[in-house]
């Protein structure tokens, strides 16, 4: 759960796991000038507290008795920070446990440790991005090639958040208009004529229009999407496959080897319809039936709009998959399979999954069980986010904003469209500024003027500590 308290003092190593050259401990609150100004030493610090443009300069931080590490300080004292709130970076040597025991030492003087996503999310909450620049934030931290950072970049400058708050400014001044009229109708008093009023509406409607076609889907005629199962033989791929599909429409048995062709089925995920392909699994045999079955798998594979690479989670991972693992692109899912056959203390998971990073993989990775259904909401946001972004190399909206909004928008333009029709069937202006209200409201949604906290969870969570 994301935590809406902006008044105590957050902190948290922003920098990438792992040893560097330089790391960065980020401390965002209202205490933030006071922890720099009791942690920091330099000679420079008087009247630190009272500064009110964002500065740097050198220093130190003694971490242990007599043990002290240089530190470059990043100070923001005001509201021009990105979270709107005092914020100080403090940039030093990318030593790990150096770098934990700066932040013990910053939660020791009155901050706490900062929550996934936290920074970002004070960032929105005191109106410096909207939801869509939030999810562009994480876009680019994950993004994995040019295409999707570029992608991510515009977003987060504002490449959706400012058409979008254009149509909102603008129906919330129709909105105003058409209200004051109401007050004022004993009076005959006009402000604004109806050719205005259809005019302003029409302008709406086209703006939502363009940003539902950026928002879609590249059109690929009645071809459904491809997600292809693959792995090697008994890695749970069967199962799974039933799973998300509801029905038994492939053989489950210990017996590796058989799935000797492959099985295809429908899947509906976010309005999408998708096939799913159930494939042998991979292995090296000489018999006629086999190798055929192999051949089918590959070229599943290279037509798949997204994978789901299956590993039993029950053995460890064969010099196969660790091959196949540091070679996986970013449409691509790992799914460890059979997790309900674990016992509750059990760390396999832990350790398999820090395996699975430690060969390379970056990408989704999903835990599941096929029998009790554990994981398999999370698979399926995982798929759907994998076939957008394999889909649209043109695509100009991050895909986790594609799966939040899409709704919200054709809700905004549909009401936009009914207003519109309401003016010329001359139907009232009380119905007329109802539908201008549900659109604003659908519109909020997008990008959280109107939120709960499901939807911040959705947004947020998915972020790591320290952003």
């Amino acid at each position: 759960m994301v935590s809406l308290d902006v008044d105590d003092t957050i902190a948290a190593i922003a920098s990438a796991p792992g040893s560097g050259l330089r790391g960065i401990v980020r401390v965002s609150g209202p205490r933030t000038l006071a922890l720099v100004e009791t942690l920091f030493e330099n000679c420079d610090l008087r009247g630190f507290p009272n500064r009110i443009r964002p500065s740097s300069t050198r220093g130190q931080i003694e971490i242990d008795e007599g043990l002290k590490v240089d530190i470059d300080l990043y100070l923001w004292p005001t509201k021009r920070s990105y979270t709107r709130q005092p914020t100080a970076e403090f940039h030093l040597i990318g030593s790990r446990p150096v770098l934990e025991m700066v932040l013990n030492k910053i939660c020791g003087g009155g901050a706490r440790l900062a929550r996934p996503g936290e920074f970002t999310l004070r960032a929105f909450l005191s109106g410096r991005i909207d939801l869509t620049q939030a999810e562009a934030v994480l876009a680019v931290i994950d993004s994995s090639g040019e295409q999707q950072l570029d992608t991510a970049l515009r977003q987060m400058a504002g490449g959706l958040a400012g058409p979008l708050g254009s149509i909102r400014d603008d129906l919330m001044g129709t909105l105003a208009e058409l209200e004051a009229g109401l007050d004022f109708v004993e009076e005959d008093i006009e402000f604004i004529t109806r050719p205005q009023l259809l005019k302003q509406l029409e302008s709406a409607g086209q703006k939502l229009e363009t940003i539902q076609k950026q928002i879609s889907l590249r059109d690929r005629g009645t071809e459904a999407s491809r997600v292809v199962l693959w792995g090697e033989p008994n890695s749970g791929k069967s199962s799974l496959f039933n799973a998300l599909l509801g029905t038994q429409q492939s053989i489950v048995t210990e017996v590796a080897g058989t799935t000797t062709d492959f099985l295809v089925g429908e899947l509906v995920l976010k309005s999408m319809k998708l096939d799913l392909v159930d494939t042998a699994g991979a292995e090296e045999r000489s018999e006629y039936v086999s190798s055929q079955a192999q051949q089918h798998r590959i070229e599943q594979q290279e037509q798949a709009d997204a994978r789901l690479f299956c590993i039993d989670s029950l053995r460890e991972t064969t010099p196969w998959e660790k091959q196949q693992l540091s070679n996986l692109t970013t449409a691509c899912v790992v799914v460890l399979t059979k997790i309900d056959l674990h016992s509750s203390k059990s760390t396999r998971l832990t350790d398999l999954s820090q395996q699975i990073r430690d060969v390379g993989f970056d990408g989704p990775l999903v835990a599941t069980s096929s029998e009790s259904g554990v994981g398999l909401e999370s698979l399926g946001e995982e798929i759907s986010l994998a076939v957008i972004n394999s889909q649209s190399t043109d695509q100009s909206i991050v895909g986790t904003t594609v799966l939040r909004a899409s709704e919200s928008l054709r809700d905004a333009s549909a009401a936009v469209g009914h207003a519109k029709n309401a003016v010329i069937h001359q139907l009232g202006d009380e119905l007329v500024a109802s539908e201008i209200r549900r659109s604003l409201e659908a519109l909020g949604q997008v990008v959280g003027a109107i939120y709960t906290d499901d939807i911040l969870d959705l947004v947020f969570g998915r972020f790591c500590i320290g952003k």
